[in-house]
């Protein structure tokens, strides 16, 4: 009769079911695990520049890809299909800067010239509204309130010209950043398949279809929710800038439509801050509105009422589906982790890495295990009494 003895590693590594099983020791439970997360932590703490450029490039790297591999099934060298690929997003790019950031910022510095004009008309309302105001013996100087109100728009406006600026000269910054993604991810392009093959390596030979669904899955959430989003995206920032507009050439807010290009550009962009994206998104328009006569803003927030109504029951459900797929706690937690890491640039990382870290969670869950602390632990009370004890005293 043969016996067949397992390994030490096969004891830890074996199958389970048609699944890679791996169980973690007792040992590297109590030790291992804590000093890798303090390690982990203090590794993202000295290089969160790096790791922020990195991740990044890795998600943009996976979202292209599989317009890569497609362009290689027509029998297109890898090396021309990444050119091909980057060539087109390119040109996508730089259509974007011809044809919208031109009016938009023409738009924006036009809206920020003319908020004094606009708290001059907030001056008026308010000598309008002073003697109603007044008869209602608030306990407070409306004067006053009203002049330090309008002081502190004047104020916000100067702040947000200065703001502005600062953004400008951070550009440069940008774009360096900006080109070193570009250069990591042509380089991971163009060496996927080596990449692939370290991954595939480290599974065992006869489990390298988990190695296959391992990659699938990183690339399938990357890309299924990149895409989604940015098509959501531009149709709500299209429909907001239409809606503005529609009511600047019915004549309902004239002013509106010199905006409209800014505003959808605006509600484009907040789109990707998930849950309070469209409350900032509909916020500008809605008070610049109010400047010129609370029932104009009223028909402002009907518009933007509409366009959620649509987009809660028509787009999301279609477009998004299950893109994320975890509970609203964690995408506001890994929201506003990423604004308090990295700005506006860690939001928008924040949800493509929250998506690609569930897709890895239902890869490892069936396949990894904890070995039992049950197990060869302290005796029980019951095994402890059928212990004989000897008296010392007969010793």
């Amino acid at each position: 009769m043969n016996e067949k003895s397992n390994s030490p590693d096969q004891d830890h590594l074996s199958s389970k079911g048609s699944h890679l099983n791996i169980t973690i020791p007792r040992w590297a439970q109590m030790v291992g695990l804590p000093i890798l997360a303090l390690l982990v932590w203090f590794t993202a703490s000295a290089l969160i520049q790096v790791l922020f450029i990195f991740a990044t490039s890795t998600v943009i790297a996976l979202m292209i890809n599989p317009l890569v591999k497609k362009l290689e099934r027509f029998k297109i060298p890898r090396y021309i299909s990444v050119f091909v690929v980057f060539l087109s997003l390119l040109a996508l790019i730089v259509a974007f800067f011809i044809f919208v950031i031109p009016p938009t910022i023409n738009q924006l510095q036009e809206l920020v010239q003319n908020l004094p004009d606009y708290t001059d008309t907030i001056r008026e309302h308010i000598r309008d509204w002073k003697y109603s105001l007044e008869s209602l013996n608030l306990p407070f100087d409306v004067s006053a309130e009203s002049n330090r109100l309008v002081d502190r728009i004047e104020t916000a406006a100067v702040d947000l010209g200065s703001l502005l600026l600062a953004y400008s000269i951070n550009l440069v910054s940008a774009l360096t950043t900006l080109f070193l993604m570009v250069v990591i991810t042509i380089y991971m392009l163009l060496d996927a398949k080596r990449i692939g093959r370290f991954v595939r390596g480290l599974f065992p030979a006869d489990r390298q279809e988990d190695a296959e669904e391992f990659v699938q899955r990183s690339e399938r959430a990357v890309t299924h929710w990149v895409r989604a989003q940015a098509l959501l995206s531009l149709l709500i920032g299209i429909s907001s800038g239409v809606g503005i507009w529609f009511l600047g050439a019915v004549g309902i807010w004239p002013q509106g439509a010199r905006y409209s290009v800014f505003f959808g550009a605006w509600a484009g962009i907040m789109e990707f801050v998930p849950y309070i994206g469209p409350i900032l998104a509909a916020a500008p328009p809605i008070v610049l509105a109010f400047f010129s006569s609370p029932w104009i803003s009223l028909a402002v927030v009907i518009v933007f009422v509409f366009i959620q109504q649509v987009e809660g029951h028509i787009l999301v459900p279609n477009i998004m589906g299950q893109a994320v797929g975890v509970h609203p706690l964690v995408v506001i937690f890994a929201v506003l982790a990423g604004a308090n890491i990295y700005g506006i640039s860690g939001m928008l990382l924040a949800l493509p890495l929250v998506a690609l870290v569930r897709e890895l969670y239902a890869f490892f869950k069936p396949r990894i295990s904890l070995e039992k602390w049950q197990e060869g632990t302290a005796m029980s009370a019951a095994e402890k009494s059928t212990i004989p004890v000897e008296d010392d005293i007969t010793k």
